[in-house]
Parts: C-alpha cells; sequence; structure tokens
C-alpha cells in the first residue's frame, strides 16, 4: 500500500503513520521500518495542514535527526525545513537557552566529560583521607551521573545500588556537593545538568512548563526504550495537549547502563492511560532462518514481549554455528572466512564481526592486522577525547570565557614553565574580571607570561564568528607545542583538518565547540573515511541500528551471554538477552555465531577470561537451543583454502 506521495508503507506502517487518536506506542521489531514509519508520520502531519513550528521530533543522535530531515524533506520539499528536530539534549538546551532566566544559565558554559572528572578531581582533592579512601574521580563522575540520570538522590542511589561503606557514602555526598558548587562558581553546565535541570523546572514551575508546553500539538520519539527517568519525566510534562507518538522496541532495550529505563515501554500503557500499542512485526532486512532463532531467544524470556518478526524477503538461511578450542582457532577461522569471501568477490563492508565485549575481540584483531585485512574498530575512543583535540579545544574555550577555569588551566599547563601552582595563580587573576579583554591584560606581564601565550587566545576570540579559521590557527599555534608531547604526530595533526571541516557548518565558535560537547563524534564518523571498503569490528551495543549482510558473533559463550558480571541479576540478565538479540539481528544474509565451548564448562582463553568455576554458575542462553534452528559446526569445506596463517601467540611476548 502507497500514499499518493509515492512513499511506499505496509499496512502496519501506515495505520501506525496515520493514527489520529491521541497518543500511541509503536513497537518496532528489529529491521520493521521504524524510521521510515515516524518520518511518514511527521510528512502524515504535515499534509494534515499542522503548523511544522508546533511539531517536535526527538532522537538520540544528531546523525538521526539530520537523515530524518533530509528523508522527510523528500517526501514533502521545503515545507520539512521548519520542522523542531535534534537530540533530547540539544531539545533542552535550546529551550533554556531562549529563556535562561527561567533555569539560572545567564553565562552558562557546557562541559563535557573530561572536564567533569578533572573538575571532581580538585574536589576530591580537598576531601582526600588515608583512612576512608574516596573512589576515583571518574567513578564518582559516574555515581552521580547515574543517580542524575535515574531521577535519584545521591543518598538514595549509594545506599540501594551500591557497596560503598556508610562511613564512606556520606564523604562521596560531600564530593558531589563541592563538585556542584564548583561548578556554579564557574557558571558550568554539565552534560547531565541539561536535562536534570529542564526537567525538574518542568516539574516544579506550572508557568514555565505551560510555556513551553503551549509550543507544541505533537511530540514524535525514536528510540524510545533509551529513553531513561528524565527523558520520560520531559515526555510526560510535555504531553496533553501535545499527542506523543513513541517508537521503540522492549526487546532493544540494551542502555541500563546509561540508565535507561526499560518501563518507559514495557509500561507505557499503565504510564500513558488511554495510549494505544501498535506493532510493525514485517522485517526487511534479514531472512526468515535468523528471525527463527531470534524469535525462539525472546520467547524463552519470562518477560512477554509480545512480537514475533516475520521476514519480508523469500531467501532462507539457517545461522551457522561453529565450537573451537580457543579463541585463536576461532579468529583464525574468522580471518579465513572473511579472506575466502573476499576471494569470490564480496566486499569487505559486506562483513560485521560483533563482540559483547573490546577485551573479547582481541585475537580476532590480530589476525585481521595480520593478515592485512582492513578494519574498523566501532566504539573506539570519540575524536573530541583525544588529548591533542581536547588542548586545541581548550585554547577555543579560553578564548570565549574566561571564567572557564578548565580549559584555562589546560591551555596554561601546555607551556613550559607553567605547573599546576603557576596556572592556578594565573586563573585567578583571570576569574577577577568582569571583561575578557581585561582580563587577558591582567596576564600581560605576568611571571612565565609572553605574547606568544596569550596572542593565539586574542586571535580565537577574535574570529570566533569564523569558526574554521579559529580551528586552523588556533592548530597553527599549538603545532610545534604538541609535536613535541605527542608521538606520531604526522598522524594526530590530521585531526585538526577534520575539525576544521566540522567547524566549518557552524556560524560561531561555541555554537561548534557546544554541539561536538552534547553529542561526540568518532574520527571515523569526522573523517568519512575514503576508503569505505573495511570490515566492521563492533561491540554488540555499538552495532544497534548497523547491519550488514554477513555477521559474525564471536565468542558467544558462557560467560559472555549472559555476561558474568550480571548473573544473579534477573534484570541484568534478561538485558544481556536482549544484547544477543540485537547482535543477531543486524545480520541480513548470513548470521554465523561462533564460540569457544567444552561441554562441562568455558575454558580460559590465550587472552584471559573467565574461569571454569566462574561460568559453571552461569546460565547460559543456548543451553537448550533447538538443533533445528541452524546448523552446528557445518560447513566445514569453507575452511579448505590454506592462506598461509600463523599463530600470533607464537611470536608476541606472552606478557604483552
Amino acid at each position: 500500500m502507497s500514499d499518493p506521495h509515492n512513499f511506499s508503507l505496509n499496512p502496519q506502517q501506515e495505520q501506525a503513520a496515520t493514527y489520529d487518536e491521541g497518543h500511541v506506542l509503536v513497537l518496532a521489531g528489529a529491521g520493521t521500518g521504524k524510521t521510515r514509519t515516524i518520518i511518514a508520520r511527521a510528512a502524515h502531519l504535515i499534509r494534515q495542514g499542522i503548523d511544522l513550528q508546533r511539531i517536535l521530533l526527538l532522537t538520540f543522535t544528531r546523525r538521526a535527526a539530520r537523515e530524518m530531515t533530509q528523508r522527510l524533506y523528500q517526501i514533502t520539499g521545503e515545507s520539512a525545513q521548519g520542522i523542531m528536530a535534534g537530540t533530547f539534549h540539544h531539545f533542552c538546551l535550546y529551550s533554556m537557552r531562549r529563556m535562561p532566566r527561567h533555569f539560572g544559565l545567564e553565562g552558562a558554559n557546557v562541559i563535557d566529560r573530561d572536564d567533569q572528572v578533572q573538575l571532581m578531581k580538585l574536589v576530591r582533592g580537598t576531601l582526600k583521607q588515608k583512612a576512608l579512601p574516596l573512589p576515583r574521580a571518574a567513578e564518582m563522575v559516574n555515581l552521580r551521573s547515574y543517580a542524575r540520570n535515574t531521577n535519584q538522590s545521591m543518598e538514595d542511589y549509594l545506599k540501594g545500588h551500591t557497596d560503598y561503606d556508610d562511613e564512606l557514602i556520606p564523604l562521596i555526598m560531600r564530593a558531589a556537593q563541592g563538585y556542584d558548587q564548583r561548578k556554579r562558581e564557574n557558571r558550568y553546565l554539565d552534560y547531565d545538568d541539561i536535562l536534570y535541570i529542564f526537567a525538574k523546572t518542568l516539574n516544579e514551575v506550572p508557568e514555565t512548563r505551560d510555556r513551553i508546553r503551549a509550543y507544541y500539538d505533537h511530540i514524535l520519539v525514536d528510540e524510545m526504550q533509551d529513553t531513561n527517568p528524565l527523558q520520560w519525566l520531559i515526555l510526560d510534562a510535555l504531553r496533553d495537549p501535545a499527542h506523543l507518538f513513541c517508537v521503540g522496541d522492549d526487546a532493544q532495550s540494551i542502555y541500563a547502563f546509561r540508565g535507561a529505563d526499560f518501563r518507559n515501554v514495557h509500561s507505557f500503557t499503565q504510564r500513558v492511560p488511554g495510549a494505544t500499542i501498535l506493532r510493525l512485526e514485517r522485517n526487511y532486512r534479514s531472512t526468515q532462518g535468523i528471525l527463527d532463532l531470534s524469535n525462539w531467544l525472546l520467547g524463552r524470556s519470562p518477560l512477554k514481549y509480545g512480537k514475533k518478526l516475520k521476514a519480508h524477503r523469500k531467501a532462507k538461511s539457517m545461522p551457522l554455528l561453529r565450537d573451537f578450542d580457543s579463541d585463536f582457532d576461532e579468529a583464525r577461522w574468522i580471518a579465513k572466512d572473511l579472506l575466502r569471501h573476499r576471494a569470490e568477490g564480496r566486499a569487505w563492508s559486506d562483513h560485521m564481526i560483533i563482540t559483547r565485549t573490546g577485551h573479547g575481540a582481541r585475537a580476532v584483531e590480530s589476525f585481521l592486522v595480520e593478515k592485512k585485512i582492513p578494519y574498523r574498530f566501532v566504539g573506539g575512543i570519540s575524536l573530541f577525547q583525544a588529548a591533542h583535540v581536547k588542548d586545541l579545544l581548550a585554547l577555543l574555550r579560553a578564548a570565549l570565557s574566561h571564567h572557564d577555569e578548565l580549559a584555562w588551566a589546560r591551555y596554561l599547563t601546555l607551556w613550559r614553565g607553567i605547573g599546576d601552582v603557576t596556572a592556578a595563580r594565573l586563573i585567578t587573576k583571570l576569574r577577577g574580571e568582569n571583561d575578557h579583554a581585561a582580563a587577558l591584560q591582567q596576564l600581560t606581564g605576568a611571571p612565565k607570561m609572553s605574547a606568544e601565550i596569550l596572542e593565539p587566545v586574542a586571535q580565537a576570540r577574535r574570529e570566533k564568528a569564523d569558526p574554521p579559521l579559529a580551528v586552523a590557527n588556533a592548530a597553527n599555534a599549538l603545532a610545534k607545542l604538541l609535536e613535541l608531547r605527542y608521538d606520531k604526530w604526522s598522524t594526530r595533526k590530521k585531526d585538526f583538518e577534520l575539525l576544521a571541516r566540522l567547524a566549518a557548518n557552524h556560524r560561531s565558535l561555541s555554537a561548534f565547540i557546544e554541539t561536538y560537547v552534547l553529542d561526540p563524534v568518532t574520527a571515523s564518523d569526522a573523517a568519512q573515511v575514503d576508503r569505505e571498503d573495511i570490515v566492521t569490528l563492533t561491540t554488540a551495543h555499538s552495532a544497534k541500528g548497523t547491519e550488514a549482510s554477513v555477521c559474525y558473533l564471536i565468542r558467544v559463550e558462557p560467560g559472555m551471554y549472559p555476561h558474568f558480571r550480571s548473573v544473579g541479576d534477573p534484570d541484568q540478565e534478561e538485558e544481556e538477552r536482549r544484547i544477543l538479540y540485537v547482535a543477531m539481528t543486524r545480520a541480513q544474509d548470513e548470521l554465523i555465531i561462533t564460540r569457544t565451548y567444552r561441554t562441562g564448562g568455558y575454558h580460559r582463553s590465550a587472552w584471559g577470561g573467565f574461569g571454569k568455576a566462574q561460568a559453571a554458575q552461569a546460565k547460559y542462553f543456548f543451553d537448550d537451543l533447538n538443533d533445528s534452528l541452524l546448523n552446528w559446526n557445518g560447513g566445514s569445506d569453507r575452511t579448505d583454502v590454506d592462506y598461509d596463517f600463523f599463530d600470533p601467540i607464537q611470536s608476541w611476548d606472552r606478557d604483552f
């Protein structure tokens, strides 16, 4: 069935896209066209004459928002350009910037994760006690972040969800309070504050809530299963009279470690009385054989997911399961299979290797490197978290605000002769001034200061309306310093070219920095690497939202599925089931499952891992696997080509 604008929808998708009877949750199984449906919903509203500015489309990444608006533009034309589309954080910050006094955000600067840790280190240093050693600064930032995103007080979270000693909890709480105080003093706003302050204000200040709620008639939410309690509070405050149109899949809720609340989808009708549940179950990605195994996995759950995916495609391929004696045997076979496919004319990019943990993929990586198979590992460090990039951003941030204590500390200590103590003294001079130019003048002539240090800051401030120029000149100013500081400089400095290209998409330096602090990109994302024909190696969490013709799921064994750390916690074990489900449903044509597993228990791998005693206590999702759902150890003919492999454990230092 298709609509008048030739945007093809199946009956389930069209029913969802055109539903106008109130709040609705669309349970969209893997590969069932959720993006198409939410775009069709927006197009339907536009054709109904709804003012674009009264439609709010919320996603979890800038890329998803950009893709949706581009596809909507292709359907409806220029009329789609006025729709408000972005991440929750983008929407909340945008709304608060429009009315900063309502939220107490005058002059606030957004800081990223690294800044949070550095600020917590400063606070931790004032509270450090030998008798009661505090957790590391990064861990305390995580604790506070999780408490915030799950809308719990720090005390309730520490007492209810951690094993910290009763004497230590008050000290951790003091650290959190000190951290918040330092943020207020520096006019900082961290990533978690954006949702927290917005949600808190909406729920406690009726005038502000009513003013923002009056802007929207329809709120469309993508990836509803990934929302946390704060995001739910925001949606709950904005609905009525606005209608919620939420698309998600409870079977793909795998981000509890970030605070995502499974109940936001699974208990939607209890939370939104009168809401309707619609389902998308026709899968356009995988063969029925792959879906049969995925459906079986969900069917073994004590929870009722209420979905059974059916393949739209006619082809049927059975998943393959292979057992190996070690992770090196497993890795060697995968590399051979990749080379075999390549020799048959298949592209590298047709293949994805999915691992439960980054550590679990080390053996595979060793063979990919040795056999010169091109690959990228998704889930690596963000471009904006790389040390040399943060050095450059510190200069740019210092140019924007003389109150940005963390940026100035990082920038000043790059220069020879300026340590933490000297930097702290200079920063005190800066903070005593109200004007940026006057603050810089305060540093002129100060001990160990020079024009070489201050001029790049002044220049970047003059160029704040030309972000790519500011980035390029800042990079030139720091080049000699950073070349001495970092190895592989010829590779690292190319990242600054990427930054300049990204900056060209923004009208101001502050908008550029703020955008990527909120939603960091990886170096490979930013570069849009020239060689796209490469194998993707990814963690199961990072694989969500992707697909490939051939998917290898490695180390699908006790201790990994479910991960041994989840054993004993029913909620965590169930999330592990959903992680495996997400991984399996990435495959389009071939699903190849490998494991290093022996009857009687999992054995230790060459890279280390979980002992047999640990694994014996673990549940295993494939314990009752129906043999008719896959080919067990099939395809032995796939290994008949000798590609001159070697065992890297024999040639590498065993203590590596």
